[in-house]
């Protein structure tokens, strides 16, 4: 449930105590990790109570922007919370000012350290936003489920209308949230190997969990949103001209892909700073580009237009593996493989 997060406590109180217990063990892995670092973990509880104060800020604010038939005003958005929902990639910003702002009370000195043992917690806490929309009724798939055998988690979910009539939806939360433990145990594990790796120079040795993190959740991200029901999509208020290009675009993709596009440009120019200008650079930006035609032409175009779910579904996963692959690709070749070879 990445677009709509609903904390409705009065109506979902168990939807709140879900994300409330994916809260805390954030909390408590970001200071995990970042102690291991012996840098202590006041850093680490400065990050996260900011970034929980800015994180429901911007998201709140996404959503009046892009939603604000939900809202009375901007102000009501920010009194009344027992309307309108919230927008996730808020709360990826909040991270982000947080981040700055605890290194300007110096607290710490790296900033891209910091993100590194916040990455595996925000992952998990991802991955239980997703699972608490089992406690209400957003996050559902698009595509009805027919086949009794699949009438069930992790596929679907049965969804009752006005009328009492029964339907299985997609279960799309918790896809996402079985994707999204997957990728947090990935990044988990990438942190703590990440501590023995070296990277060629100018290469940093920090910030690198965290952009591989937002590669993994990005590629999880677009096509997951894809097949919600209920996903917002990108209507501009005060720039509407580009309503025309966007309107069938959600927010949560946008920011997935710019941030594959981000940790790419990044890597790219470090490995070409690093090795030079090699053959292997021109193709892995032309593999992106030829992932993105296929997410977002052959993938979210066509299954929007034709409603042809599998075999579009299939091109977007192949072409996010393929997209996902070019930055990985791209951070392995700023990799110090001689590092190790010296030290043995």
């Amino acid at each position: 449930m990445d677009y709509v997060l609903d904390l409705d406590f009065a109506v979902f109180p168990m939807s709140s105590v879900v994300i409330s217990l994916g809260i805390l063990l954030c909390v408590v892995i970001t200071a995990a990790l970042y102690a291991r670092r012996r840098e202590g973990i006041t850093a680490a509880l400065m990050l996260s109570l900011l970034s929980i104060v800015f994180g429901v800020v911007f998201s709140r604010f996404l959503h009046w922007y892009f939603n604000g038939e939900a809202y009375a005003s901007l102000r009501a958005a920010f009194t009344d919370f027992d309307r309108g929902s919230y927008c996730l990639q808020g709360m990826f910003l909040g991270i982000w000012l947080a981040a700055f702002l605890v290194k300007a009370m110096r607290l710490t000195r790296n900033v891209p350290a910091l993100l590194d043992a916040a990455a595996p917690g925000v992952c998990l806490l991802v991955a239980f936003i997703r699972l608490s929309a089992l406690f209400n009724t957003t996050c559902r798939g698009r595509i009805t489920i027919k086949t009794k055998l699949f009438q069930r988690l992790p596929f679907a979910v049965a969804s009752t209308d006005a009328a009492g009539n029964v339907t299985y939806r997609f279960a799309s939360f918790f896809i996402a949230f079985l994707l999204m433990m997957v990728v947090t145990i990935v990044v988990w594990r990438f942190y703590l190997q990440d501590e023995e790796r070296w990277m060629k120079r100018p290469c940093s040795e920090d910030g690198n969990t965290m952009r591989i993190a937002l590669v993994l959740y990005g590629a999880v991200e677009i096509i997951m949103d894809s097949t919600r029901n209920d996903s917002p999509l990108m209507h501009f208020r005060m720039i509407s001209q580009l309503n025309k290009f966007s309107a069938f675009i959600s927010l949560a993709q946008i920011f997935a892909a710019v941030a594959i596009l981000c940790v790419l440009i990044y890597y790219s120019r470090m490995s070409i700073k690093a090795n030079g200008f090699r053959w292997y650079h021109p193709l892995l930006w032309i593999a992106f580009l030829a992932s993105l035609f296929g997410v977002g032409k052959l993938g979210e175009y066509n299954v929007q237009r034709y409603a042809t779910y599998l075999k579009c579904y299939a091109w977007m996963g192949g072409s996010l593996i393929v997209m996902a692959a070019t930055a990985l690709l791209a951070w392995r070749s700023c990799v110090d493989t001689t590092a190790d070879e010296y030290w043995d």
